[in-house]
C-alpha cells in the first residue's frame, strides 16, 4: 500500500503501448516501486485487457499497486482512487491518451508536480501538431463533468500551457513540449534474449489496423495482392489489430493466400518471443512498422505507400519521414 505522507508517482495506461511506455518511463525517471501507483483505465475490449495484463505481469510491474478501472464500475472506482490521493502530492503523473477525457480527467484533477505524457502510437504525433496549434483541449463535456462532481471528483486544474513527451518518435522540443526519447530499453532487456529457430520457415508480417474508413477492406486486399506479389511463395501471416474482427476480414480477403493470427499479446512481443525467422514486416501506417524497427533493426520493415488511404491520414508527409529515419522502407502500390 502507499504510504500517506510520500509524494508518488502515478501512471495512466489504457493501451498495451501506452503501458510499454509507461514502463520504460518508469525507469527513465527511476520511480520507486512502494511510491508508484498504475492505474489501467478502462480498456477498450476483453483483447486489450489480456494483452495489458500480460505486461503487467512480465514488465516488472509486480508489487506495484495496480488499480483497474473496468466500464462497468469505473465512476465508483474512480471516485475512491481520488478520495486517497486528494491529499497527496504527486511528483510525476504519466498520462497515456491526451485526447481522452478519461485521461485528461487525471491531469485536472490531480495535484501533480509533473506531467509528462507517453507515447500513444501515430496519435502522439497529431498531438505534438495540436498542442502548439490549439494547446491542449477539453474533452469533457458539461454533462460528464456534472457526473464527476456527483461522484466528489473535482476538476480544478487548468489545461497546462507546456508538457513534457517522453517518446520513441524524433519530435524536436519546443517552447510548449519538452521531449525525452527512449528506444525501449526495458522491453529489450526482458524479452528480446530468444534465439531464432533455424528449422522454423520464414514468414513475411502484415500488420492490420482498424484506419480506412468504409473503403479499408478494399484497400486492405490491394495491399496484401501487393505484398504477395513481392514474395511469391512465402507464407503471408496476417496479425489483426486487437480492434478488428476475424469474421469481417476471412469474408472480404479469404480469398487471398493469408493466415489470420490474432496473438494475445503486443507484436513486438510475439516476434521477440517466438523465435520464428520474418522475411519482412509491412503494413500501412501502423505503429507497429516504427517499434519493430527500433526493436529489430536487422529486420526488413516496409510501409506501403498507398495514397487513397494517405489522404485521410494527417501528417502523413511526416510520419513517412519518421518511418525512413528509423530505417523502414517504402513500397508503392
Amino acid at each position: 500500500m502507499l504510504e500517506p505522507e510520500r509524494r508518488i508517482d502515478v501512471f495512466v495506461a489504457s493501451t498495451p503501448l501506452q503501458l510499454i511506455s509507461c514502463t520504460e518511463a518508469r525507469e527513465h525517471y527511476q520511480c520507486e516501486g512502494r511510491e508508484s501507483l498504475l492505474i489501467i483505465a478502462r480498456p477498450d475490449n476483453k483483447m486489450t485487457e489480456s494483452q495489458m495484463a500480460f505486461l503487467v505481469d512480465h514488465l516488472g510491474w509486480q508489487g506495484i499497486e495496480t488499480v483497474y478501472l473496468s466500464k462497468d464500475t469505473f465512476y465508483l472506482k474512480l471516485g475512491h482512487v481520488f478520495r486517497r490521493l486528494a491529499r497527496r502530492q504527486v511528483n510525476r503523473l504519466f498520462i497515456g491518451n491526451k485526447s481522452s477525457w478519461i485521461h485528461e480527467i487525471f491531469y485536472r484533477g490531480l495535484d501533480w508536480a509533473t506531467l509528462v505524457f507517453v507515447d500513444d502510437g501515430l496519435a502522439t504525433v497529431r498531438y505534438y501538431h495540436a498542442i502548439h496549434g490549439e494547446g491542449l483541449v477539453s474533452r469533457i463535456s458539461p454533462g460528464k463533468r456534472r457526473l464527476l462532481e456527483f461522484f466528489r471528483i473535482r476538476l480544478h486544474r487548468n489545461l497546462p500551457d507546456s508538457v513534457t513527451f517522453f517518446t520513441c518518435f524524433p519530435l524536436a522540443s519546443t517552447g510548449h513540449i519538452t521531449v525525452e526519447i527512449h528506444d525501449f530499453p526495458v522491453f529489450r532487456r526482458t524479452f528480446c534474449n530468444s534465439g531464432i529457430r533455424r528449422d522454423a520457415m520464414p514468414l513475411v508480417g502484415f500488420l492490420g489496423q482498424p484506419f480506412g474508413g468504409e473503403h479499408r477492406l478494399m484497400q486492405l486486399r490491394v495491399q496484401l495482392e501487393h505484398v504477395i506479389e513481392r514474395h511469391p511463395g512465402a507464407q503471408v501471416v496476417y496479425f489483426m489489430h486487437r480492434k478488428e474482427r476475424r469474421q469481417e476480414l476471412e469474408k472480404a480477403l479469404g480469398a487471398l493466400p493469408v493466415e489470420f493470427r490474432q496473438v494475445g499479446h503486443p507484436i513486438e512481443v510475439e516476434v521477440a518471443l517466438s523465435g520464428v525467422p520474418y522475411e519482412a514486416f509491412y503494413s500501412f501506417a501502423s505503429t507497429a512498422l516504427f517499434t519493430l524497427k527500433k526493436i529489430f533493426p536487422d529486420t526488413a520493415v516496409f510501409q506501403i505507400d498507398d495514397r487513397a488511404m494517405a489522404a485521410a491520414l494527417p501528417y502523413y508527409e511526416e510520419i513517412l519521414a519518421m518511418f525512413r529515419g528509423a530505417g523502414v522502407e517504402s513500397t508503392r502500390l
